[in-house]
């Protein structure tokens, strides 16, 4: 994982064209709202007049956990850490996020009512056993989510992580990142789906406690979920995505 740091903007300067907001947009590792001249940091408000950089402070070299924390907190942009490192997270593109909401309404109506629930990107999960902080795509908990601290916006053991590939993050999802998923004690089925092509890569854990890979290549797939119960067909997920 390589840490990144958001590209430089003019602080000192009040108003921008919509040519620059868009140029700047796109260099961007941090999303950005744009009204009448000014450029707001996502979530910020428009009460907010100026553009805000994470409160990370990128000339060190190593963070406690702690550190990391509180910077997060304060941040208007989304981190992981792993092992005294912070890493900025990517954008998604329109694919991405088309299948995210098909998935995720699917899931969200399959199991409502039901003792396990999914949650979006904005659930932060901790593993203790090797230190990581993320925020996978989606994330299914069957029973309460158990909370690190007294904020309540940190959680442990997850049942089911759902991951969208892209180009970026396609090694990192099906390598690093499924080595360091494993170490959930909890966790029951790590899901990847593809964001450029008809692909989707699930791993289970089966009766000997041993990770089964299977894939589904086709649009007339059906995605088997067997730990909740749920099957997801590959036509919807990919519902009105149109690859580039």
């Amino acid at each position: 994982m390589e840490k990144k740091e958001p590209p430089e903007h003019d602080n000192k300067k009040r108003y921008y064209s919509v040519e620059e907001y868009l140029e700047f947009e796109r260099k961007s590792n941090v999303k950005h709202e744009y009204y009448k001249g000014e450029i707001f940091p996502l979530g910020a408000g428009l009460e907010h007049n100026v553009i805000k950089e994470p409160a990370v402070d990128y000339t060190k070299q190593r963070y406690t956990i702690e550190e990391y924390l509180e910077m997060e907190r304060a941040s208007d942009v989304k981190h992981e850490y792993y092992q005294g490192e912070i890493f900025a997270m990517a954008g998604a593109g329109p694919e991405h996020n088309l299948i995210f909401s098909n998935v995720f309404g699917e899931l969200y109506a399959s199991l409502k009512g039901k003792p396990c629930r999914p949650y979006g990107s904005d659930m932060r999960i901790h593993i203790p056993e090797n230190t990581l902080f993320c925020y996978p795509d989606i994330s299914i908990f069957c029973g309460d989510p158990i909370t690190t601290d007294k904020e309540k916006d940190t959680v442990l053991h997850p049942t089911i992580i759902i991951e969208i590939m892209s180009k970026s993050t396609r090694n990192y999802d099906l390598a690093a990142k499924f080595d360091l998923y494993r170490d959930i004690p909890t966790l029951k089925e790590y899901i990847l789906i593809d964001s450029e092509r008809i692909g989707v890569t699930t791993f289970r854990i089966d009766a000997h406690n041993r990770w089964v890979l299977q894939d589904y290549k086709t649009l007339e797939d059906i995605v088997l979920i067997p730990t909740v119960g749920v099957s997801l067909s590959m036509k919807e997920i990919y519902n009105d995505v149109k690859f580039t």
